[in-house]
């Protein structure tokens, strides 16, 4: 009926209905696309994972590395060694904090992040502690999750299934991204190797991953670290050595490995971890990251840190001297003497990356990495008569 209408009243009608046709359709989309592009997307609370290692085998990294959320949404870290892993922070330095300052050595001109260590409030003229801004977090407990613009300092304090001595237990950490932009974080322990990003987009943006594709990032990374690790395993395993003066040997220990090339992946041993020498043999090792060769004649092995107590707050951690500074009572090994490197590797400007020690008595002689021997840091020296 609607076509013979058509038809008596002439071919005008149709053809402008054929015209206003399109221009609607091309009208009622471009709104529904300009609405899908202004409509604000519900906050989310979005996982990234802090290490992921086991047992001797460390992965300092964030994964996934790099992150893209938007306005409005959480990320929550979550420690994820396990309880013989290493301590992390997840820190932004981009505001002012207090105390005393060094360069961020992936920063910029005249970025900084806490000095580690600093002066003891009425203590020796040398006794120094840890920095409570590396060891504590921002975030009061019962306070709100913080947020963040780019323009604050926010930390963790250590994550950790083994908390130090009087520090409570602290896993995860949780941030609200209130302003687009990209900001770098990093662990304040294992810079300048273990960054992360989080890249932060309008909360109208549809190119961010979901949990899933961030979960598969994440093992994805990890996986590849793990691959490379096993391989270098396998490298570490060839023993080093050349002659020495009188007819001895020099032998060559490796303390720690990285493992992968980005050095997010690595292991705490000593390769090899039980060496046979004989007398009058000297054993140098070798470190890249931070590790001390530590020879205890008795226990117990002395920890880096003492915690002092409080009479209101937290304790302060003083660095041990034992630890911190080296002990050679002499340049041939004495059983009954307790030996210490102190720290050695890339980042140790004064102490270098090798320490060597000379063996004359014969014996089995165990000694650890005191930063790491909770992990299974330890190794022997088996001493045989020449």
């Amino acid at each position: 009926m609607l076509l013979q209408r058509i038809r008596r009243r002439g071919t005008a009608p149709l053809f402008g209905l054929l015209i206003v046709l399109p221009v609607v359709i091309a009208v009622t989309s471009a709104l529904t696309t300009a609405a899908a592009e202004t409509a604000t997307h519900a906050p989310r609370t979005l996982t990234v994972l802090v290490d992921g290692g086991r047992d001797i085998t460390v992965l300092e990294g964030f994964f996934p590395q790099n992150l893209r959320v938007r306005v409005g949404d959480t990320v929550t870290w979550k420690y994820n060694a396990d309880v013989t892993g290493g301590r992390h922070t997840v820190t932004f330095t981009g505001g002012p904090f207090p105390g005393l300052k060094e360069p961020l050595p992936t920063g910029g001109a005249g970025e900084v992040m806490p000095r580690r260590n600093i002066p003891v409030p009425g203590g020796d003229k040398d006794e120094t502690m840890r920095n409570p801004l590396i060891l504590f977090p921002t975030r009061q407990d019962g306070a709100p999750i913080e947020t963040y613009d780019g323009t604050t300092f926010a930390t963790s304090g250590e994550l950790s299934k083994r908390p130090r001595k009087g520090a409570p237990r602290k896993e995860t950490f949780s941030l609200t991204f209130t302003k687009p932009g990209l900001y770098r974080y990093i662990c304040l322990e294992h810079h300048p190797h273990m960054i992360g990003t989080i890249e932060v987009v309008p909360a109208t943006a549809t190119d961010v991953p979901d949990q899933a594709q961030i979960d598969a990032q994440a093992k994805a990374e990890m996986d590849s670290l793990l691959a490379q690790i096993e391989t270098a395993k396998e490298n570490a395993k060839t023993v080093r050595s050349q002659p020495g003066p009188n007819g001895t040997t020099t032998w060559y220990v490796q303390a720690g490995v990285f493992l992968s090339s980005e050095m997010r992946g690595m292991d705490f041993d000593f390769h090899p971890k039980n060496l046979t020498v004989k007398a009058g043999d000297t054993v140098i090792w070798q470190a890249k990251v931070t590790h001390t060769v530590t020879f205890t004649p008795s226990p117990p092995i002395p920890e880096p840190l003492i915690s002092k107590p409080q009479a209101e707050g937290m304790p302060l951690f003083i660095v041990n001297p034992k630890v911190a500074r080296p002990t050679v009572p002499s340049g041939t090994y004495d059983p009954s003497q307790y030996y210490n490197s102190a720290q050695i590797g890339l980042n140790q400007q004064v102490r270098g990356t090798t320490w060597a020690l000379t063996f004359d008595k014969p014996g089995v002689y165990e000694y650890v990495c005191a930063l790491h021997h909770e992990m299974g840091m330890k190794g022997t020296i088996t001493v045989v008569a020449r």
